[in-house]
Formats: structure tokens, sequence, C-alpha cells
């Protein structure tokens, strides 16, 4: 699949300085972006209605960042101890692009 984030943009999110980190940031912007194009039911590269390959809008390259930052921080299957709440912002900036099929 296309990037719709780079590994250079991942980082600077993450505010991560050197390659220690990039194959398990790479893994998890690979997830995410994977989460974010499933939600989304449309193809990447971004298309227009001609089949012209159009730049991502930046709401979704963000909403990719919030959940890659989720997945970098949040590295366990559970959380002890505290209260854990789903960030509604990643699914607000992704709906106005989602493609619902009709029955």
């Amino acid at each position: 699949m296309p990037s719709i984030v780079t590994l250079d943009e991942a980082k600077a999110h993450l505010r991560v300085d050197g390659a220690d980190d990039d194959a398990d940031i790479t893994l998890k912007l690979e997830a995410a972006q994977d989460a974010a194009v499933q939600y989304l039911n449309r193809p990447v590269p971004w298309a227009d209605a001609a089949g012209i390959e159009v730049p991502v809008p930046a709401s979704v390259k963000a909403a990719v960042l919030l959940l890659l930052g989720d997945l970098y921080a949040i590295r366990e299957a559970s959380i002890v101890g505290t209260i854990h709440t789903v960030n509604p912002t990643v699914e607000r900036l992704l709906s106005p692009y989602r493609k619902v099929p009709f029955a």
C-alpha cells in the first residue's frame, strides 16, 4: 500500500530522533494507515472522480498520525490502573471522506 504518511513525518510527529525505532514505527505506521483505509473504504493512492491521483486530505493524514501515536504510546493489549478512552477525533477527521456503500 502506498504511504499516506512518510516515515520522516511519523518520526517528527512522535518526536523520535535516530533510527533505533524505525522498524517498530514502520510497523505501527502501516497498521495505522491500514486502519484508516479500511474505515474509509477507499483505495490508496487517493484519486479523484476521473481517476487522477490527488494528494490525500490533511485531515486523513492527521488521523493516521493520531492512530500512530496511540499505537506507539500504548504497546500493550491492556492498561492497568488507569482509564483509557478512545479519541473521537480520528473518526471526526475520517468520516467526511468515508465511502459508504448503498444497499
